[in-house]
């Protein structure tokens, strides 16, 4: 059977671009993107790219669904729709691929989490939604150059295999999520955490919390 793609899809992915302005997971011009994948064809709707007649300087809210791209896992085109997806594009394809269970990525260029980011630093665990919500610390990727596979690869170690947020060094974050509403909350939650963080130390000495001292074992989830 053909696989087709889902205007729908087009139409959800765009529908977060005021979102991902307003939320302030982005200063502006094309810093960051994101994307969705659908489990039952496997294609990746994803931002595109500026092009001399596309200037999304003004703010995100400009993307529509006719300018979102489509690809398959291997990042070939499917919906000839005239724009490119973002340069971040193998970024995207590599996390897919290491991830199975994730259907949504938000790269997000934010103010505390590019903190951390700059420095090179871990976000600690402090919090216990960070525990539950991110998987723990959020670990700082090593540094790799703007849509190269270097910079793919090394977000992927930096996930592993249950982190849900990692930081990419001098850059900013990628947040993942079973969708796209998922991924969203999750990068507030992110952002949350590195401004908690931040203060904790002017205020004082961070207290970290162990992964396997947050909830009451009498608790069923």
């Amino acid at each position: 059977m053909e696989k087709k793609v889902r205007w729908e899809f087009k139409h959800l992915t765009a529908s977060y671009a005021k979102q991902f302005f307003e939320r302030k997971l982005t200063p502006g011009m094309d810093s960051g993107d994101w994307s969705m994948r659908d489990a039952e064809t496997g294609y990746i709707y994803v931002c595109p790219r500026p092009n001399a007649k596309f200037d999304i300087r003004p703010n995100w809210s400009v993307i529509k669904a006719e300018h979102i791209c489509v690809c398959d896992p291997d990042g070939n085109l499917v919906d000839d729709n005239g724009f490119l997806p973002t340069v971040e594009l193998p970024m995207h394809l590599a996390i897919y691929k290491a991830r199975p269970e994730i259907h949504a990525i938000v790269h997000s260029h934010p103010l505390y989490s590019s903190a951390f980011a700059a420095t090179g630093e871990d976000i600690p665990v402090l919090l216990a939604e960070q525990a539950l919500f991110l998987g723990g610390d959020v670990k700082c990727a090593e540094y790799g150059l703007v849509g190269s596979q270097t910079l793919a690869d090394n977000i992927v170690a930096a996930l592993g295999k249950d982190h849900r947020a990692a930081l990419l060094r001098n850059h900013g974050a990628v947040i993942l999520g079973k969708d796209l509403e998922e991924a969203f909350v999750l990068a507030d939650f992110l952002e949350h955490g590195a401004y908690v963080a931040i203060l904790s130390k002017i205020v004082g000495k961070p207290i970290e919390i162990s992964m396997d001292n947050i909830l009451d074992p009498s608790l069923v989830l």
